[in-house]
């Protein structure tokens, strides 16, 4: 199958005689210092070439020219990392390192350095690359123990998205990437007119597969569901995040996507494409993590009938309602004294009391809701079966959720 996709896009190649360069925003790249750690003045600016494709990817210098352009092969070698936001601390050398927002130390790198020659030590040369979950991560980040000696310096073709990455010209949402040297391969490549003529996987089925924290999912399958969360609203906690429910709220899940969703609404009806996607428990969450927005597809709409019950039943059966929609009968408690939803300068965590029960509800910070009051006394309350860092979350969707 690998080898029919390679087959196409080369086929594809040939029927191309060069590509086209875009303008750059004059910050779309650290001109000036900038080495990171051992690094040098040194290092030479090539010929842009290539022209996008898998047979004749772009040089680092054609990628970028080339930003804001989508699902194209750039190649060159890995030379290293970035551990957080800034070029200036870009490592070049073993060890690697990097911390979480919550200030652990990562066991996995979200990015690599890739450059024209395997001695570039000169992050203004090179292109730093996002690493989507699962496959490709795994395979290709320098902090996990062991892959730094098998991966850097080695030539790669990577396909992605070229758009701004920690403010300069970057790649994201990088699904595919093969070991020139070793013809490994890691991730999928991705036909943006991709066939989504496959059988259904049930999102019951599909949550039924995660055994563990991770899994790769091999099945060339789909799933097809409701969108219950509100990008209109924004009571999310990432504009990545988009979650579908069965249409009979038998099963939901959390697509973690690889780019903001700003297409998906309430009551679309969808279509995902399931294979080489990372499936993950995300402290307590279950997801698929770096969907691209090209493995969804719209096909309808429809509605998704809560389930009628009450707090103490969603604690008793959080896992399995687990991103389906539910509603109950109590009182929405605002954390904050003046009786608001929540605030624009953080997220805030209000309470759902019912009777002797209660349960958490997130309010975004960007929720369009934040500034209205909260109604008093008891309510039928809908919202989405959450959960963060293992905690129980019901989460509302917007003040219409509350009547």
């Amino acid at each position: 199958m690998k080898a029919m996709r390679k087959l196409v896009w080369m086929l594809l190649a040939v029927s191309m005689v060069g590509f086209t360069s875009c303008d750059s925003d004059d910050d779309d790249w650290i001109d000036d210092g900038g080495q990171g750690s051992g690094g040098s003045d040194e290092g030479g600016v090539v010929t842009p070439s290539g022209s996008g494709t898998y047979a004749d990817p772009w040089n680092v210098a054609a990628a970028k020219e080339n930003q804001d352009t989508d699902y194209k092969f750039v190649k060159g070698f890995i030379v290293g990392q970035v551990p957080s936001g800034d070029l200036e601390e870009a490592q070049f050398e073993a060890p690697f390192s990097g911390t979480s927002v919550s200030g652990e130390p990562l066991t996995e790198g979200q990015n690599i350095l890739i450059a024209a020659t395997a001695d570039e030590k000169n992050v203004n040369n090179c292109l730093v690359v996002q690493l989507n979950p699962g496959a490709l991560r795994t395979g290709l980040n320098l902090i996990t123990e062991g892959n730094a000696a098998k991966v850097l310096g080695k030539e790669v073709i990577l396909q992605g998205n070229l758009e701004k990455y920690f403010g300069v010209v970057g790649m994201k949402s990088t699904s595919y990437a093969i070991l020139v040297e070793s013809s490994e391969e890691f991730g999928a490549i991705i036909d943006p007119d991709g066939d989504f003529n496959v059988p259904e996987l049930l999102i019951t089925d599909l949550r039924a597969m995660l055994q563990g924290s991770k899994i790769t999912i091999t099945e060339d399958k789909k799933i097809i569901g409701i969108v219950i969360s509100d990008v209109v609203n924004n009571n999310v906690s990432s504009l990545k995040q988009i979650v579908v429910a069965a249409e009979d709220n038998s099963a939901g899940i959390v697509l973690y996507c690889s780019e903001n969703n700003d297409s998906y609404l309430i009551g679309d009806k969808v279509e995902v494409r399931v294979k080489d996607l990372s499936l993950e428990n995300y402290g307590g969450l279950l997801e698929l993590n770096g969907v691209p927005l090209v493995n969804i597809r719209k096909v309808g709409t429809g509605t998704v009938t809560p389930r009628v019950t009450t707090v103490a039943d969603v604690k008793n059966n959080s896992s399995a309602w687990q991103s389906t929609l539910v509603t109950v009968q109590g009182e929405y408690v605002p954390a904050l004294s003046d009786g608001t939803f929540g605030s624009s300068n953080a997220a805030t965590t209000n309470t759902i009391k019912d009777g002797n029960d209660e349960v958490n509800s997130y309010v975004s910070k960007f929720a369009k809701f934040c500034s209205t009051k909260v109604p008093t006394g008891t309510k039928s309350i809908t919202g989405i079966v959450d959960c963060y860092k293992n905690t129980l979350q019901l989460n509302i969707r917007s003040e219409a959720d509350i009547k």
